[in-house]
């Protein structure tokens, strides 16, 4: 299949940018008209073509930034789905710079801010298309919630910039240790749940 998709690929990158064409113009006959729509379903994932109707495509300009995320987008985690289509995980990594990881109340979901703690611990991605990226700022709230800036993170490939979700105007909150990775675990989020209702109970 890669082979296929290597040949596909290299048709596409002799097109025009942005002109809309049909499916029928990058056809090999040594390839089906099932494998190509699934190649050009695969090359629209990766950020080289957008499908833009039924049987048409266009070639577009390549998009690609990093991401690091260390909560709910992680892989295993509930909102990992947002990242299911046109990124692609690279691996575990480390922030350079050090920062304080927190939980809201509940254990729902961590976030950094500004502090020099410790060096957290996350997933590294590689971002392919611009609206996932504008729908990842939608989730987390940003500029509003959230600010997203670039940062230095170390994977087993090396030391790259990423951007990241951080809340530069929160507080350290009272009573509650830094994290260095944020992990699912379940049993410490109902006895946050429980110390909650406890400590609001009217």
């Amino acid at each position: 299949m890669n082979k296929y998709i290597e040949k596909i690929e290299r048709k596409i990158n002799k097109l025009s940018i942005n002109t809309v064409v049909p499916f029928s113009k990058v056809k090999t006959k040594d390839i089906s008209t099932d494998t190509l729509r699934k190649i050009l379903h695969r090359l629209h994932d990766r950020g080289i073509i957008t499908i833009t109707g039924r049987g048409e495509f266009k070639r577009i300009e390549p998009f690609r930034e990093m991401l690091f995320v260390y909560g709910s987008l992680k892989k295993g985690f509930d909102n990992h789905h947002l990242l299911s289509k046109h990124a692609k995980r690279i691996g575990k990594a480390i922030t350079m710079s050090k920062f304080g990881m927190f939980e809201d109340s509940f254990g729902n979901y961590p976030y950094l801010i500004p502090v020099p703690q410790m060096r957290i611990h996350g997933e590294l991605y590689e971002i392919h298309r611009k609206e996932l990226l504008e729908k990842l700022d939608r989730f987390e709230g940003y500029p509003d919630y959230y600010e997203r800036k670039k940062i230095l993170v170390k994977t087993h490939r090396g030391i790259v910039r990423a951007f990241v979700y951080i809340q530069p105007h929160t507080a350290i909150p009272q009573g509650q240790k830094p994290l260095r990775e944020w992990k699912a675990d379940t049993d410490h989020k109902v006895k946050q749940l429980e110390d909650y209702l406890k400590t609001h109970d009217n």
